[in-house]
This record gives C-alpha cells, sequence and structure tokens, in this order.
C-alpha cells in the first residue's frame, strides 16, 4: 500500500507536491483522515525537508479553510440551535476562551476536527490558526521523518497500525474522563473566583 500511493505521487510529476498539499486540505474537510499518516508518505515520496516544507502549506491552509467554515457556516448553525447564553456559558465553562487550552488541544489531540471544533468559539481566527500552526508542526515534523527514515515498507506500516490502533482506542475511552476533569477544575476556578470576589 505505501509503496502504491507513494509511486502514484512520484508518478505525478510536477503536479505531486500539489497533491501533497491538497491532502492536508482534504484532512481538513473530512477529518476521520489522520494527518500524520499523509505526513509519513509525504516523507517517504519527497524526503523529510521537501515534505515539511510543502506539508506547513498545506497544514496552513487546511487549517484556514477548517476555521473559516466552522466560523462562517458552523458557528451560525450552532446559534441557531443553542441559545446564545447557553453557547457562553459552555465556552466559559469548558475555559476555551483561551488560544493557549486550543494550542494545548492541537498539540496533544493532533486531529483536524479539534481545529474545526475551535472555529465555533468567538476566539480571534488569526490566533487560533497560529496556535494551531505552531503545535501541529512538531507533529508533521516526526510524521514526515518517519516516512523518510522508518516508513519504508508495508511491513512496517502494519506494525505501526497495529500500535495506533490500541493507543487510538484508548484515547477515545479516556476522552470523557478528560472532558469530566476539564468541567470539574474550571467549575472550582470559577467557584474559587467567586470567593475572592465577594464582600470584604
Amino acid at each position: 500500500m505505501t509503496e502504491a500511493l507513494t509511486h502514484f505521487i512520484n508518478d505525478a510529476g510536477w503536479l505531486a507536491p500539489l497533491y501533497y498539499v491538497g491532502s492536508f486540505l482534504l484532512t481538513a474537510l473530512l477529518p476521520f483522515i489522520p494527518t500524520p499518516l499523509i505526513g509519513a508518505l509525504g516523507g517517504k515520496a519527497f524526503g523529510l525537508l521537501a515534505a515539511v516544507a510543502y506539508g506547513i502549506i498545506g497544514l496552513g491552509l487546511g487549517a484556514f479553510v477548517g476555521l473559516l467554515l466552522a466560523r462562517k457556516i458552523g458557528r451560525p448553525l450552532l446559534t441557531l440551535l443553542v441559545r446564545r447564553e447557553a453557547l457562553q456559558e459552555w465556552e466559559e465553562l469548558l475555559g476555551i476562551r483561551s488560544v493557549a487550552v486550543w494550542g494545548l488541544l492541537f498539540f496533544v489531540l493532533n486531529l483536524d476536527f479539534v481545529v474545526l471544533l475551535s472555529g465555533l468559539t468567538s476566539l480571534p481566527l488569526t490566533e487560533l490558526w497560529i496556535a494551531a500552526m505552531i503545535a501541529r508542526t512538531p507533529w508533521l515534523i516526526g510524521s514526515a521523518w518517519l516516512g523518510s527514515a522508518v516508513l519504508v515498507s508495508d511491513t512496517v506500516l502494519w506494525l505501526a497500525l497495529i500500535v495506533l490502533v490500541p493507543m487510538l482506542y484508548l484515547l477515545n475511552r479516556l476522552r470523557p474522563w478528560i472532558r469530566h476533569r476539564i468541567v470539574r477544575f474550571r467549575r472550582a476556578e470559577h467557584h474559587s473566583e467567586d470567593g475572592e470576589a465577594g464582600p470584604d
């Protein structure tokens, strides 16, 4: 499979970088496609430096399109379905009015879906885009290196998938617990702030 995909990219000639960059746009719109896989295939096809250079362009365009669509289309739909007050409370409760929190989520999860989700908030798109680029570039470099140095055969790919699938399953199982812990932390933070703001 890796050989077939790599040959497809190599046989594309001068269009190969465009296909590679376009793949990042595709993962931004179809978030179930893992971005690291695209980076790894690029690393195998182009080598580390070229894969990272083209990948940064692809990541940037993908994040831009995803954030813009979420803000211009997704957020208006969300505000039609949810009361504005409830939406603001939801944002404050989860602490997602903080670009730093989103940056941490971008780095830890490295999912295009999280980038789309951040576009539904009221945070400035430029700041979210910068946070996404800073947080996700190390993953791009790592996956491109994996492709150029390690991903040399289908056997290695299957071994990587055997390791990756249980990790994704575990992350999915832990997600409700993580969300619950964040909510509890934010509630405790709000209570302490209310206590400090009380009568002297």
